[in-house]
């Protein structure tokens, strides 16, 4: 593994996810379909905007997730995050 990889091992809902990257400057908060899939998240709500990607194009995420639980260094916190 690159030493310089930025991914981190992360929980989400107490399921171990690992090879996340954690972009602190990022506008938006994104998870993989495949990702809920693999940690059986199954409820999740319409997304109402669209987000516009680095190449200007717009996209519109499959779904919101509103305050899901992740776990960091022993932390644990909530956030929202769309579905692409």
């Amino acid at each position: 593994m690159d030493s310089q990889n930025p991914a981190i091992q992360l929980l989400i809902r107490r399921h171990d996810v690992p090879g996340c990257i954690i972009d602190g400057g990022s506008g938006v908060n994104v998870i993989t379909e495949a990702t809920c899939t693999t940690i059986s998240i199954t409820q999740w709500e319409s997304c109402p905007f669209w987000l516009w990607m680095a190449d200007t194009r717009p996209v519109h995420p499959i779904a919101l997730i509103r305050n899901l639980e992740f776990t960091l260094g022993g932390h644990s916190f909530t956030m929202s995050v769309v579905i692409l």
